[in-house]
């Protein structure tokens, strides 16, 4: 069913990217973190931040390259492409399913007010009315109606276990982590996803340590000492990492920026 309805979306005619579906690239879009044998649905056009399908599971999955810590790259977002659609349409985007995981509800409702208050733009008159366009046309073709994604997706991501999810070699060059059977062959626990998320596992790669730090410090920590502490990473050795990169953390916009 899941399969069908991608496909009658796919065929609509409508600007995807008015509503964070962007079709293009759909043949060979993928990040290091994209999972193999994943099926495209979308992308946000930001982050690299996309939507997928997996094997034999009706799910929609979220994709986002930034996260940074394990088990949060790749979460889900609906039960099944109809549900991944009526969030959408009370969203009036995909975007918003794409930031639930770090969001509590007053940051949430924020993004939706933000999002609202932009429709007074005389600039972005057309950009709603191609929105607006998408999602009635959604409406007709599937029949739904408008579904608050909130307390679903907290709750499917709460339950959701990162091992059934089978990644790439460059995965694992990339973020630094064993494969969970070399673990296991080595007799190391595997914690359970609560625990895993509290970690404090920063990337190896300099470019995506880059983006996941000034990420997390847009998102969730005033300060890079704030980072450090919640994050239980040593600030010289981070800060050392990011200047051999040919970046410096400046205070005043609390990112690190090109030196």
């Amino acid at each position: 069913m899941t399969r069908d309805d991608l496909k009658r979306f796919r065929a609509l005619d409508i600007n995807f990217d008015s509503i964070g579906l962007l079709q293009s690239g759909a043949d060979d879009f993928a990040y290091f973190c994209t999972p193999v044998d994943a099926e495209f649905v979308g992308r946000i056009g930001c982050d690299g931040v996309h939507f997928i399908l997996l094997p034999g599971d009706e799910r929609v999955f979220c994709v986002d390259p930034s996260m940074g810590e394990r088990g949060t790259y790749v979460l889900p977002v609906a039960s099944d492409f109809r549900e991944f659609l009526s969030f959408v349409l009370y969203c009036q985007d995909a975007n918003p399913l794409s930031q639930i995981f770090w969001m509590d509800r007053k940051q949430y409702e924020e993004l939706a007010a933000e999002d609202a208050a932009a429709r007074k733009s005389e600039y972005q008159a057309k950009f709603f009315q191609e929105k607006d366009k998408a999602l009635a046309t959604i409406v007709k073709e599937f029949g739904l109606t408008p579904v608050d994604p909130f307390k679903k997706v907290k709750a499917t991501q709460a339950r959701f276990d990162p091992a059934v999810l089978n990644f790439s070699e460059e995965y694992y060059d990339a973020v630094g982590y064993q494969r969970p059977e070399e673990e296991t062959n080595q007799g190391v626990h595997i914690a359970a996803i609560t625990a895993i998320k509290e970690e404090s596992m920063l990337p190896q790669d300099l470019n995506i340590l880059l983006s996941v730090v000034n990420t997390k410090l847009r998102d969730e920590y005033e300060s890079l000492d704030a980072l450090c502490g919640g994050l239980d990473a040593d600030r010289a050795e981070l800060t050392e990492k990011l200047e051999g990169l040919g970046y410096a953390y400046d205070p005043n916009t609390n990112q690190f920026k090109p030196v």
